[in-house]
C-alpha cells in the first residue's frame, strides 16, 4: 500500500478479501505444483493523520501458485502464495487529504494503492473414493 500523505501519515487496512480463481497445474506422482490467477475483491479503507476513514469495494486481480500433495487417500495439504492488487483508491481531503505544505495545513484529495501478498496453508477433505 502506498499513499500521497506527506507529513501526516497514510494509514489503510482492508477488513474483508475475496478472489474467484482458477488453477492449473502439473501432477507427479500424488503432487501437484500450480499456478492460479482470477479476479479479486475487498474493501479499502483509508485515512491520513487521525481524519476519519474513507472506504470503498475495490476490485483488482490476484495470482499466485501453490503445491498440493495426497497424503491420504481424500485428503490433501497444500501451500500457497497469492498476489493481489486492488489497484488505486482516491479517498476525498476529509478522510486522507494529503499537505501540500502549506502553513496552516491545505489537504488535498489522496489517491492510495492497496496490495496484498498471502501465504497460505491448509488441509483439503475430498468426498469421493481414491486418491484424487
Amino acid at each position: 500500500m502506498a499513499g500521497n500523505c506527506v507529513g501526516v501519515g497514510c494509514t489503510t487496512k482492508s477488513e474483508w478479501l475475496a478472489t474467484i480463481r482458477g488453477r492449473a497445474g502439473f501432477a507427479w506422482d500424488r503432487v501437484l505444483f500450480y499456478g492460479t490467477g482470477g479476479v479479486a475483491f475487498g474493501d479499502v479503507e483509508a485515512a491520513a493523520g487521525g481524519l476519519p476513514f474513507a472506504s470503498g469495494t475495490q476490485t483488482g486481480w490476484t495470482a499466485g501458485g501453490g503445491i498440493e500433495w495426497a497424503f491420504a487417500p481424500n485428503w490433501t495439504g497444500k501451500v500457497e502464495y497469492l498476489y493481489v492488487n486492488l489497484g488505486n483508491f482516491s479517498c476525498p481531503a476529509t478522510s486522507c487529504g494529503a499537505n501540500n505544505g502549506a502553513i496552516p495545513p491545505v489537504f488535498s484529495p489522496s489517491t492510495v494503492t492497496f496490495t496484498e501478498n498471502i501465504i497460505r496453508a491448509g488441509i483439503n477433505f475430498k468426498f469421493g473414493s481414491g486418491w484424487w
